[in-house]
């Protein structure tokens, strides 16, 4: 028999390291859930399964929390434990089997739905990450009803192919020591990404595997920092794999170890490099791996975590997280999603990425505008000149004037109640559609500090929608393009004397961070894992080779040709 080829897929890297070892293809066995009606003698007995299976599940929960020291696994299963402890969910479940005859399993799966299709029309990533936690509490939920627990026979060293991965089986995966997980769903923000990050996994997501016919026991290599996946590699693969594997785990704890180091070039230049975070599970990383507080700190999740965008639920979340960066800035991305029936019931759009979301969602949506507004403010009074306000999504100047004009609104209101307020919190914006960055020396005139994110200014300049496969290889942070409205937003920045930073992803790339700091800008926010490799680039070389950098990435005017520039500023 022949024997078959290497095959190499290319996947987006989610959490570095190296696996080498055979696949365990993870199958979705759920079968499905029809509207089954049951008769009223059986109503006792349903809401009885319902709710053993409710205590049974938060006991298996609470086992999984058992990891010691782990601070991230006990907050995501503490997640997912006051998510199937929600009381709205719950009384919807009992009221379906109660007053609607349903059985118990079908009155689960039809009440989280609901909540499911709620998030998938958000047209936003984080919103698709979260619907992977809400699926896996409604299978294993309508599983516990059965009395069936979920078995898999996962050997340690073994790679993880799936779907996608739930964090209850995320964090049992972890305990047999699997070499890595490939999963074609997921998006960096998701709890299966977060932990495998945490508990060291290499981790790969979007490659789709399944149509190359990979069968259990196959050879298998990751790379979950070039999201690369080689599927039955050769023997010489596998030796140049496991080499790699053994000198990216020396030079990651040498990195680890400049994390303790000042913030400074080779030459002496200062710099500073923070976080980009969304959950309260991320922040142990932050002192560990270098990061000076929260570059940008996401907001979108908290209005599914909390009672109609509650006002106190934010202030304990957004208090929290400046306590935990221990006298650094945080800087409080206003709510940023896409998508009409996030909030309301109505006709889905047809692009929300280029539609309903950021600052034009929340001037239409003023309630939740000004509960956002009122949260951070009573935040500032706490720790002053400790946090900032960002605005995404601003592509005119009216926008920026009226968000101002709430802000004073919030502002002064408090004040009459004898609230403490930083009325000179300050107020920057998103630099991310193509329109403000022409237009940045006018703009900066307004606002107080620029941020600038790269993904969907790249995504805006270039016409490219970096979630369609079929063009996603356009997409690309490091065309000439990008470099120029960088630097037009930099100077305009410099001229009316306002702080600029980046925070998307190009930060987290050692060249490209090398670069940008040539450009003048030294202010960068990356996800956190990122922050040691960086470090250690920017403190090894000085400011003056990094002009240089930049000076000659500027005048080139094709892309392969700025890939070769920053190629030799690549760790290896």
């Amino acid at each position: 028999m022949k024997e078959q080829q290497p095959k190499i897929l290319s996947g987006k890297p989610a959490a570095p390291g190296i696996g080498v070892g055979n696949a365990f293809i993870l199958r979705d066995d759920n079968k499905p859930v029809h509207p089954e009606k049951i008769s009223d003698q059986e109503i006792e007995e349903n809401i009885r399964k319902f709710e053993n299976a409710c205590e049974f599940l938060v006991q298996e929960y609470e086992k999984i929390k058992t990891i010691p020291d782990d601070y991230d696994v006990v907050e995501i299963i503490d997640a997912q434990i006051q998510a199937l402890n929600d009381p709205e969910v719950m009384s919807t479940i009992k009221r379906k089997i109660k007053e609607e005859n349903f059985s118990a399993d079908y009155a689960i799966f039809s009440t989280f739905n609901d909540y499911i299709q709620l998030l998938e029309s958000a047209g936003a990533q984080w919103a698709k990450d979260r619907t992977i936690d809400v699926v896996s509490i409604r299978d294993e939920l309508i599983q516990a009803t059965k009395e069936k627990k979920k078995e898999f026979d996962v050997k340690k060293g073994e790679i993880v192919f799936a779907e996608d991965i739930p964090p209850t089986v995320m964090v049992k995966l972890s305990r047999i020591k699997i070499s890595g997980i490939v999963m074609e769903r997921g998006g960096l923000t998701s709890h299966a990404v977060i932990l495998s990050q945490s508990l060291g996994i290499p981790c790969v997501i979007n490659a789709h595997w399944d149509r190359f016919q990979l069968q259990d026991g196959n050879d298998v290599i990751i790379d979950g920092s070039t999201g690369q996946v080689i599927l039955r590699p050769s023997w010489k693969q596998k030796q140049e794999y496991l080499k790699r594997r053994e000198e990216q785990f020396s030079r990651f704890q040498k990195a680890l170890e400049w994390a303790r180091k000042p913030n400074k070039t080779s030459c002496g230049s200062e710099f500073t490099l923070r976080a980009n975070v969304e959950f309260l599970e991320e922040l142990p990383r932050l002192k560990t791996h270098g990061a000076r507080g929260v570059g940008l700190l996401r907001t979108e999740t908290i209005l599914f975590e909390s009672n109609e965008f509650d006002v106190w639920d934010q202030v304990e979340f957004y208090s929290n997280m400046v306590e935990a960066v221990e006298g650094h800035t945080v800087t409080i991305r206003l709510f940023d999603a896409g998508g009409d029936k996030l909030l309301e019931n109505s006709e889905t759009e047809a692009n929300p990425f280029l539609g309903w979301r950021g600052v034009r969602m929340l001037l239409d949506k003023k309630e939740f505008l000004k509960k956002q507004l009122e949260a951070i403010y009573r935040v500032s009074g706490k720790f002053t000149g400790k946090v900032r306000i960002l605005i995404p999504m601003v592509s005119s100047m009216e926008e920026i004037h009226e968000v101002k004009r709430h802000c004073i609104d919030v502002c002064n209101s408090l004040s009459r109640q004898h609230v403490p307020v930083d009325s000179e919190t300050p107020i920057g914006i998103m630099v991310e559609v193509p329109s403000i960055a022409l237009m940045a020396e006018h703009v900066a005139k307004h606002v107080d500090f620029f941020s600038l994110g790269t993904n969907d200014l790249t995504q805006y300049t270039l016409a490219v929608d970096r979630g369609n496969e079929k063009i996603s290889h356009l997409f690309d942070s490091y065309h000439p393009s990008i470099w120029k409205l960088i630097k037009m937003s930099k100077d305009a920045a410099d001229k009316e004397g306002i702080p600029v930073a980046i925070c998307g992803e190009m930060a987290s790339k050692p060249e490209a961070a090398a670069c940008l700091l040539g450009l003048g800008i030294n202010d960068l926010s990356m996800n956190t894992g990122s922050i040691p490799v960086v470090k250690s680039v920017l403190c090894s070389n000085t400011l003056d080779e990094m002009k240089k950098l930049a000076d000659r990435v500027l005048h080139a005017d094709e892309l392969e040709h700025i890939h070769e520039l920053l190629e030799e500023w690549r760790p290896a």
